[in-house]
């Protein structure tokens, strides 16, 4: 559920005595922001800033300044509409909203508070998503926890009521700014008690890394409703939504679904970037047109022109890691390896074995009539894909430290060797699940031209590299879509490639 920055100052909270400091007049002593009163601020944000449901206030402690201050900023401009806070936010000046700001972000995170009841499943949603009706998890933009990444705003820890306001002015209308139109696509979705549910979760769940801080990964669904439409519009294979059993088999099918999501976490000797399983095979590996695990595993044994073989599943799985994750690979009977082809397995059980099943893979759009251009993609990019990604392309953390969004290039991506340098085949991820809950809203042209883009970038080095650019291209990327060897900008792609493999990884809170 990705929200901008509009998010959590909005509507409904007031910072009174600001506009009574700004006037000029007298106070009672109170705290203060290096000069700037908020002993009143607590009379709708709480005493220690930690928000309250009574009047759907939100929680302002431990929140990044730099969010915070953007709020006050954006309710003083007018971009941001509050009939409270806009006229208390005009009347300071930018370095007393700045004060403010610091000085509710070094303020300690609130403690567990009082939330809507929660039942069994209040979870789904929030950590899972529902992506039939294409509503991605929220923390898979709110970050682990609900932490919030960067601009994203944080909802751990937030009144359940607020949380319940948010996402009924969004749906209704009310609210509007998001530059990607993410909450104004997803929210109009959300059922009432769908609401509640995402309320009642994030509202128990204290800001990551405080004391009461619960497991931070709750079990998986064990089935996601709804069939999708196949390549051609065809209904296609669903995974079956049967519970996954409780006893020694199902253990390993769950080891797979924990690896699956958060690799650096479960299999970290064997990965040397932070991209999960689940940055290119959406919805734990079962969505249609996010190369879906299941249509993977009913297509092996194959023949595959990379490595000049025919290629178990298992086999497969190991160029995973090698590739897309800049690692190692298992050895064949690693428990990894058995984990992720048993879950593999589980989504597959009832699915012809078919090479050609509708759904596998990623959907290749046409060619463009437009040679795919690096300038064009960059504008795309920075518009589309830069919130989530980064200006960099490095990919983003969330505010407690953990990995959020996928890093397109650079020495934390994927290196030379992964399929995603194929930049048609990036192109059909892109089309198909870009932005994301916003897939198939760019065009054939905009997919080719942004993928263009992202791949004309440098990355960790082919792992096949034979000590000439010239010769890895010739053996291993003509003809294949790929940038490695071209020029571009001047320089020639894979001349300056990091070493590949892992290296020292900042850790995953995630894993502590």
């Amino acid at each position: 559920m990705a929200a901008r920055a509009t998010a959590l100052l909005g509507g409904h909270a007031a910072l009174a005595s600001l506009l009574v400091l700004a006037a000029g007049a007298q106070c009672a002593p109170a705290q203060t922001a290096s000069g700037v009163e908020v002993s009143t601020c607590g009379s709708c944000h709480g005493a220690a800033g930690e928000g309250m449901s009574a009047s759907t206030s939100p929680r302002l402690a431990a929140l990044p300044a730099a969010y915070l201050l953007k709020q006050l900023n954006a309710m003083a401009d007018g971009t941001l509409p509050s009939p409270v806070m806009a006229p208390l936010a005009r009347v300071l000046s930018p370095q007393e909203r700045a004060r403010l700001a610091a000085y509710y972000s070094a303020l300690p995170p609130p403690p567990r508070g009082p939330a809507l009841a929660a039942t069994p499943g209040d979870d789904r949603l929030a950590l899972h998503g529902r992506w039939a009706l294409e509503i991605p998890a929220c923390v898979q933009c709110h970050g682990s926890g609900g932490s919030g990444v960067g601009e994203i705003p944080a909802l751990a820890g937030q009144p359940a009521a607020y949380i319940v306001a948010q996402l009924e002015a969004w749906k209704e209308g009310r609210r509007h700014g998001d530059p990607l139109s993410l909450m104004e696509t997803i929210a109009p979705k959300l059922s009432a008690a769908d609401m509640q549910a995402v309320a009642a979760y994030f509202a128990q769940a204290p800001w990551p890394g405080s004391a009461a801080e619960p497991a931070r990964h709750a079990a998986a669904p064990e089935g996601l409703p709804g069939a999708v439409p196949g390549a051609a519009g065809s209904r296609t294979f669903v995974p079956s939504e049967e519970p996954i059993p409780d006893d020694e088999f199902g253990k390993v099918v769950r080891r797979g679904r924990d690896i699956f999501d958060n690799p650096g976490r479960y299999a970290a000797r064997y990965v040397g970037n932070d991209l999960r399983c689940s940055s290119c095979h959406l919805d734990a590996g079962r969505r249609v047109g996010s190369a879906p695990m299941w249509a993977a595993y009913v297509s092996y044994p194959a023949w595959r022109a990379k490595n000049h073989h025919v290629n178990t599943f298992a086999e497969r799985l190991q160029g995973c890691f090698r590739y897309s994750m800049n690692g190692r690979a298992p050895a064949l009977g690693d428990p990894v390896l058995v984990a992720l082809e048993t879950y593999s397995y589980w989504m597959a059980r009832g699915a012809p074995l078919d090479p050609n099943i509708a759904g596998r893979g990623y959907v290749k759009p046409a060619k463009p009539a437009l040679t795919p251009d690096f300038a064009r993609g960059a504008r795309l990019y920075a518009g589309s894909c830069a919130l989530c990604h980064g200006e960099g392309g490095a990919g983003r953390r969330a505010n407690d430290g953990s990995p959020a969004f996928p890093a397109l290039w650079g020495a934390n991506s994927y290196n030379w060797g992964a399929g995603m340098v194929n930049v048609g085949k990036a192109a059909g991820f892109i089309k198909s699940n870009m932005p994301f809950s916003r897939g198939d809203t760019l065009s054939d042209q905009e997919a080719w031209d942004v993928a263009l883009f992202v791949d004309s970038h440098e990355r960790p080095q082919d792992p096949r590299y034979t000590g000439s650019v010239a010769q890895t291209r010739a053996r291993f990327h003509d003809g294949d879509d790929s940038m490695y060897g071209l020029t571009v900008n001047g320089s020639v792609l894979g001349s300056h490639a990091m070493a590949p493999g892992p290296r020292p990884r900042r850790s995953d809170p995630a894993a502590r």
